[in-house]
């Protein structure tokens, strides 16, 4: 599929801002995670949250942890003028002080729009596919 210099444009914008949300969570920066969001956005982590509600939840989740680490790929982008949808796969590390690690892998299913020229996700699913907890050496 052949895209318009726009369109590359576009999907470049999405990709940074699923790349923001996940950099925001590993530094555990919520002022910046909830830029990623309309304000109207609804965020599903097994219910459906406002994005300050998803902030706070993600702070009080990673605030167990030393250290996460977010890491994304395969980014399947669907554009539609002003709204689009993505797929984004996601393997997520949580270290905790005590030396136990979390690992789960899934998918971020998003529709995002266009607002006041910027792209914002109105939508997000956290679609959860495995994971494993384990003991882990320094």
């Amino acid at each position: 599929m052949d895209l318009t210099a726009e369109q590359l444009a576009d999907r470049q914008a999405i990709v940074a801002v699923i790349d923001r949300y996940a950099t925001s969570l590993d530094a555990k920066d919520y002022e910046r995670f909830r830029t990623c969001f309309s304000d109207d956005a609804v965020v599903h982590y097994g219910e459906a949250l406002t994005p300050d509600e998803a902030a706070t939840y993600a702070e009080g989740v990673l605030s167990r942890y030393a250290h996460t680490q977010h890491l994304l790929g395969n980014y399947e982008i669907t554009l539609d003028g002003d709204r689009a949808s993505a797929c984004t796969y996601v393997q997520a590390s949580h270290v905790s002080a005590e030396g136990t690690i979390w690992v789960m892998g899934g998918t971020y299913i998003d529709r995002f729009e266009r607002r006041e020229g910027e792209w914002k996700i109105v939508e997000r699913n956290l679609e959860g596919k495995w994971s494993e907890e384990r003991t882990i050496s320094a």
